[in-house]
C-alpha cells in the first residue's frame, strides 16, 4: 500500500512542479503584453497631437488698445459729431504669436451710431447700443481705404509684434451683403455696417483668435473726440 500511494501521488507532484515552474514565465509575458498595450496608446495619443491637433494650437499674443478716437456722425451738436473716417481705433501688437490675419476677428461695444441706407442718400441714422464684429482682419470684404491705410502691416498676411492695425468706421466693404465688417444697433443688423462712437462714452474691444477660439485681448477705452 505504501508504494502504491506513492505511485498514486506521483503525477499530481509533478504536475504541482511543473505549474509553479510555469508561473513565472507566463506573469512575464502578460507583463510585457500590458506594456506594449500602453506604449501603443501613448504612441497614439502622441501621434495624434502631433498631426491633427498641431493646427489648433491658439496663438498666444500681447495686443493692446493704444488709442480711441471719434464721435457720432449726422446727429447730435455739430460740437460731437466726426466723420466715419475719423472714428478711428488703434490697436497694438506687443509682442508673441504672428497672427494670421484670416483667423483673427475683433468685436466691439459701445454706444454710438449707423445708417440705414447708403451714406449721402435717402436713409436714416439709428443711434444706440452699437456691436460691431470684424468677421476677420484681412483685405477681403473690406474698403479699399482699410487696405491702403494698413498695407505696410497686412502685406505678408501676418499681425507681427511691433506692428499697428489701425480701424476706422468706414472699414465695411461698398457692397454690404459682402462685408466682413457687420454693425448692429440695439439687435437691429439692417445697416450699412459703418460705424461712429459717442465721445466721452467707453467701449469694449476684443481680439479672438478663431482658429484657437481663444480671446487674445479684452480692454476698455474712453472715446476721445476727434481732432
Amino acid at each position: 500500500m505504501k508504494i502504491w500511494g506513492k505511485i498514486r501521488y506521483k503525477p499530481f507532484l509533478l504536475a504541482k512542479s511543473a505549474l509553479e515552474a510555469y508561473t513565472p514565465v507566463v506573469g512575464s509575458l502578460l507583463l510585457l503584453l500590458i506594456t506594449f498595450a500602453l506604449v501603443g496608446v501613448v504612441a497614439s495619443s502622441t501621434f495624434n497631437f502631433s498631426g491633427d491637433d498641431a493646427g489648433f494650437r491658439p496663438h498666444m499674443a500681447r495686443i493692446t488698445l493704444e488709442s480711441c478716437e471719434g464721435g457720432l456722425f449726422g446727429t447730435g451738436p455739430r460740437a460731437e459729431r466726426a466723420t466715419l473716417e475719423e472714428n478711428r481705433i488703434v490697436l497694438v501688437h506687443e509682442g508673441g504669436s504672428s497672427l494670421p490675419f484670416d483667423s483673427i476677428s475683433v468685436r466691439i461695444s459701445g454706444y454710438g451710431n449707423s445708417y440705414r441706407g447708403i451714406p449721402g442718400h435717402r436713409g436714416a441714422y439709428l443711434n444706440g447700443n452699437l456691436s460691431i464684429s470684424y468677421l476677420n482682419m484681412g483685405t477681403g470684404g473690406k474698403n479699399p481705404k482699410y487696405t491702403a491705410r494698413n498695407s505696410a502691416v497686412l502685406k505678408d498676411g501676418f499681425w507681427d509684434a511691433g506692428e499697428k492695425l489701425i480701424l476706422c468706421g468706414q472699414d465695411s466693404s461698398v457692397n454690404s451683403i459682402d462685408s466682413s465688417v457687420k454693425v448692429s444697433v440695439n439687435g437691429v443688423g439692417n445697416t450699412s455696417d459703418n460705424y461712429g462712437f459717442k465721445a466721452g462714452s467707453e467701449i469694449t474691444l476684443k481680439v479672438i483668435d478663431n482658429e484657437g477660439k481663444n480671446v487674445l485681448a479684452e480692454q476698455t477705452a474712453v472715446v476721445k473726440l476727434a481732432d
